[in-house]
């Protein structure tokens, strides 16, 4: 069974460095961008308020020019006559015509609104172009801060992308060295003990009987060999695509009982706590005998390899529907709830090999999958938590009882 290697925690260090600094950029160019659009803003308003002073210059001039100083009288004084003011309507009608952004109004709006030379009415500014230029500078705003927005979840989710695929290329280089030292194990534990059996064989005389014992040990040694080499062929064909399967149709209670019974005689009578739970109803699918058999074979081994004594397996076949159902629990060491969703990938355990406790390559559960997908089927593991055991479901397309068995 299997785990993920812990990623490195100087690269989760350095992709929260990077995307800090991605923010703070972003947020300095948002800041910018805010303080140069209020700029622009204020420019423009003092532009709007020069031609205010420019329409008060007409006015002015306007009234001075039909209006020229008074003569000299004969006695020396100075005469005079009423100014003659232009209609306020005409004038109104001129000033808005040359400065639409000008309005004239009989009462001050802002303070600094001047009053016309006369003092008949006042200049301001329209709040229509004013309430546009507002409008303008949160657009601009609002367009700045987007972008940014846009930039930072672009550029975090590439960095996501790619500190994620980093993650899985390093995961697979680490899972494929425990991989090879699963294996130089694997093989030099048997091999080590069949060259200590021969020797044994070849130099001592020994009575019948332990020469019989050892030779049932040096056939599971042999079996323990032929079995990581067969694993070995079968992961090789699948990743190639030519694991080749021969389904015909089979009944799975007699079958699966057999089975299940012999590999318990294997692994030692009792040794498993096997308990068979099969419907009694005959259940039919379309499988390979051969290639199903390593599929239960796994899970049973993988019952006894992650459980104490005494051991608790239980082994269930019933109907779901339109497809048959096995389930293979146990009360073993169970599983985490972040190992599930890695536990059918190649090369794949839990723990360093250096340091595990059980025998394996991590190419057991990878197997299972390919086999049961190429049947059409499904398998799902669950587990209710760290030390309370597995179960494993397999689900296959039913097939109708063939009218001849």
């Amino acid at each position: 069974m299997a785990t993920r290697p812990s990623t490195f925690p100087l690269q989760r260090i350095i992709f929260l460095a990077v995307s800090v600094v991605l923010c703070v950029q972003v947020g300095w160019w948002c800041n910018v961008q805010i303080r140069e659009s209020s700029r622009l803003m204020e420019a423009r308003i003092r532009a709007l308020r020069a031609t205010r002073a420019e329409a008060w210059q007409l006015d002015g001039l306007s009234i001075l020019s039909k209006n020229q100083p008074g003569s000299a009288s004969r006695a020396g004084l100075l005469k005079g006559h009423l100014p003659n003011l232009p209609d306020l309507e005409q004038r109104r009608k001129r000033i808005q015509s040359r400065y639409p952004h000008v309005a004239v109004v009989p009462a001050p709006i802002a303070l600094d609104d001047p009053a016309l030379l006369d003092g008949a009415a006042y200049l301001t500014l329209r709040p229509e172009p004013v309430l546009e230029l507002e409008n303008q500078r949160w657009h601009t705003v609002f367009r700045a801060v987007t972008e940014g927005a846009f930039m930072v979840v672009v550029v975090l989710s590439g960095l996501v992308l790619l500190y994620r695929k980093l993650s899985e290329e390093l995961d697979l280089r680490q899972r494929q060295r425990n991989f090879t030292s699963a294996v130089t194990h694997e093989l030099k534990t048997p091999i080590a003990s069949l060259r200590v059996w021969t020797e044994t064989l070849f130099t001592r005389t020994l009575p019948d009987d332990q020469r019989a014992r050892i030779r049932d040990l040096m056939e599971r040694d042999l079996e323990r060999l032929n079995e990581l080499v067969g694993n070995l062929l079968d992961v090789a064909r699948a990743e190639a695509g030519n694991l080749v399967i021969h389904p015909e149709p089979l009944e799975l209670e007699p079958w699966l009982r057999e089975l299940c019974e012999d590999m318990d005689h294997r692994l030692g009578v009792g040794a498993l706590g096997l308990r068979l739970n099969l419907s009694t109803e005959p259940l039919w699918t379309h499988a390979d005998p051969k290639a199903l058999g390593t599929v239960i074979e796994n899970l049973l081994s993988n019952a006894y390899k992650y459980a104490p004594e005494p051991r608790s397996t239980t082994v269930t076949l019933d109907e779901d529907g339109e497809d048959v159902r096995i389930v293979v629990s146990d009360l073993g060491h169970g599983l985490a709830a972040k190992d599930l969703p890695h536990l059918f990938q190649r090369f794949f355990r839990v723990g360093d090999e250096l340091t595990r406790q059980v025998a394996g390559t991590g190419l057991g559960l990878f197997l299972v999958k390919e086999i049961v997908t190429r049947h059409g089927g499904l398998v799902r593991a669950s587990s209710r938590g760290l030390g309370l055991g597995s179960a494993f479901t397999i689900r296959l397309p039913r097939l109708p009882r063939p009218a001849d068995a």
